[in-house]
């Protein structure tokens, strides 16, 4: 017998703004929904915007922001503490949509984290 255990953290992604339950992160397309009850922790992204990190950085060249905003989100996890178990990712536009696909399929670092719930 074996075992198949999918560790990586999962990633609903929502066109509407949602209802927040338990230890849940918010990833938001350009600004955070009014009305939202507070999340664990939240982060915003801004489609085809480039992390602010210099040229050369190790930790984020060439990631788009989806990817860069989910790295963020997974680093203060991680060393910060907070605590959460899953993500809603709120997108606003087309391209937020693309461009966090692209990263939930095609990000290295983002398909270790992370998976499309």
């Amino acid at each position: 017998m074996s075992w198949k255990i999918d560790a990586r953290i999962p990633v609903t992604i929502v066109e509407e703004p949602p209802v927040l339950a338990g230890p849940v992160a918010l990833l938001a397309e350009e600004a955070l929904p009014e009305g939202v009850g507070p999340p664990t922790l939240c982060a915003i992204f801004r489609a085809d915007e480039r992390q602010a990190h210099p040229d050369g950085c190790a930790c984020c060249n060439g990631l788009g922001a989806a990817a860069g905003a989910l790295a963020a989100l997974f680093r203060q996890r991680a060393v910060g503490g907070v605590w959460f178990s899953s993500v809603v990712a709120l997108v606003r536009t087309p391209a937020g949509r693309a461009e966090l696909e692209e990263a939930l399929s095609r990000d290295i670092l983002t398909i270790a984290r992370y998976r499309l719930a």
